[in-house]
């Protein structure tokens, strides 16, 4: 995946202006301009330094111990998924600087909710560790906390996204209102979650 976002990366680069968007607002309109070579090559490298440090706090002494109860398999999916999500997400801007500056925003909207979609069948096999999860005081400070609201958090999370995906395709402002207040709603429900939860258990 890495050498394919390489390779696509610099097989874009030789059609790109020397000028090109780097920056979009929350319309979609373009608020910062680069180089070529920064567009092209800046989210590979990116996402290789990411690869990395992920594979670091898996194997090595950074993660951790709880960690190690965690299927081999289900870390490679989480480095696979972070790399897939950085890998469209540098499609999405090189498509959008190809034509010119203007991104689509239905396709960076619907990337995010396919993200929260396939994170959210990963999160009930996730144990503690460094970088991945909901890592709060209260599923940090005990495990049974850590399953249960990994196991709501991740229903929650494939229900979300699969109900706001269309949105993203709704005419503006409606796919940035709904964009927002579902990564607030989200990432607050399972946190309250949470700490309803570490209470009811200490009772």
């Amino acid at each position: 995946m890495l050498a394919l976002l390489w390779g696509g990366s610099l097989l874009v680069l030789q059609y790109l202006p020397e000028r090109v968007p780097i920056h979009w607002d929350l319309h979609n309109q373009v608020n910062g301009w680069g180089s070529r070579w920064l567009a092209a090559l800046l989210l590979p490298g990116v996402a290789t330094a990411t690869y990395l440090f992920l594979l670091a706090m898996d194997w090595g002494g950074l993660d951790f111990r709880a960690a190690s109860r965690m299927a081999p398999a289900t870390k490679r999916q989480l480095r696979i998924l972070v790399l897939l999500l950085l890998g469209v997400l540098q499609a999405i801007i090189l498509e959008a600087t190809l034509r010119g500056g203007t991104l689509r925003g239905a396709s960076l909207n619907a990337c995010i909710w396919a993200f929260f979609i396939l994170f959210g069948n990963l999160m009930p096999r996730l144990e503690p560790n460094g970088w991945a999860g909901i890592r709060i005081p209260p599923t940090l400070e005990n495990r049974e906390v850590w399953k249960q609201t990994h196991r709501f958090g991740g229903k929650l999370f494939v229900i979300g996204g699969t109900l706001l995906l269309p949105t993203a395709f709704l005419p503006e402002p409606y796919p940035m209102i709904s964009l927002v207040a579902g990564l607030v709603l989200l990432s607050l429900i399972p946190i309250v979650y949470a700490y309803r939860l570490r209470a009811a258990l200490s009772r």
